[in-house]
């Protein structure tokens, strides 16, 4: 072998080497508003039908760690926790103080690669830490969270989720303010990720403002060109793929984080509905050392 050609190879397994740590560490991130399973969806569009599609996405794109809202009962939790079998799940419901009672928002994990060394919730309110509707809200809201350990890489990160409230503009900002504020208490420095169906497009700028100022938009920071719709919420109507940036409402952002890419995924399996009336958004990511 020439001193050229091992130049060559000692160049490509530096590389190599430098790629295979920078990849062991790389996660894959979604947040999935999944529809609450309802009577007044019927046909394709029931739960009954939509289940496994749902899950076909998740298992398709191979999320790591994904937030979902709208697990809308008991049953609907047991539907996905059967579907996707290597997920550990962590969720509260809103209509009690213990969080076993209505609509749920949680996180699904890979049981194999991550352990929940802590977590918690809290209420969107003027009081957090007891059942309560805050500010002008119509309905009910709570954030989780999770801290986690890697195995792969030993390193520490916050996953906070949470589904802001359709309805009250003063409860989507002080609820953003109210995250921010959390984030930097629970989290205390270390990298962050909050996700989750906020109910409003960017234009909201008071909102929106406040978690951009601590949080990075992991759409606009994504080092590849992000992929797929702006738009998230789709409203089951299967004629639309790419939706305005009106219907953007679902959202990813990230603290001490790099991220790869960014995609709004609008695979369907049926030519009736989509698996959800919101398109889930997926990131790759990893800690920005």
């Amino acid at each position: 072998m020439t001193k050229r050609n091992v130049l060559i190879l000692v160049v490509v397994m530096c590389w190599s080497h430098l790629f295979a740590a920078d990849n062991s560490g790389k996660l894959t991130i979604a947040t999935y508003n999944i529809r609450l399973q309802t009577p007044v969806d019927s046909g394709a569009r029931s739960w009954v039908n939509r289940k496994a599609d749902v899950a076909r996405i998740i298992k398709k794109y191979d999320f790591d760690i994904f937030g979902v809202e709208e697990v809308g009962n008991k049953n609907q939790e047991a539907d996905l926790k059967a579907l996707i079998p290597d997920y550990n799940y962590f969720g509260k419901g809103r209509d009690n103080q213990a969080g076993t009672e209505g609509e749920q928002i949680g996180l699904f994990y890979k049981t194999k690669r991550f352990r929940a060394k802590e977590m918690g919730s809290f209420f969107l309110s003027e009081t957090p830490e007891v059942m309560s509707k805050g500010w002008d809200a119509a309905c009910r809201r709570m954030c989780v969270w999770i801290r986690f350990e890697d195995s792969k890489t030993k390193e520490e990160f916050f996953v906070f989720c949470s589904h802001f409230d359709h309805m009250g503009v003063k409860a989507r900002v002080e609820s953003a303010r109210l995250i921010e504020q959390r984030v930097n208490k629970i989290a205390a420095g270390k990298p962050v990720l909050f996700l989750g169906d906020l109910n409003t497009s960017p234009s909201e700028t008071d909102m929106y403002k406040i978690l951009h100022t601590d949080f990075d938009d992991s759409r606009e920071i994504s080092a590849k060109s992000a992929a797929g719709s702006i738009g998230t919420f789709n409203n089951f109507d299967v004629s639309k793929t790419l939706l305005p940036v009106s219907e953007r409402i679902d959202y990813i952002f990230c603290k001490k984080f790099k991220v790869f890419s960014y995609r709004v995924i609008s695979d369907r399996f049926s030519d009736k509905t989509y698996p959800s009336d919101h398109f889930p958004v997926m990131i790759e990511c990893t800690i920005n050392h």
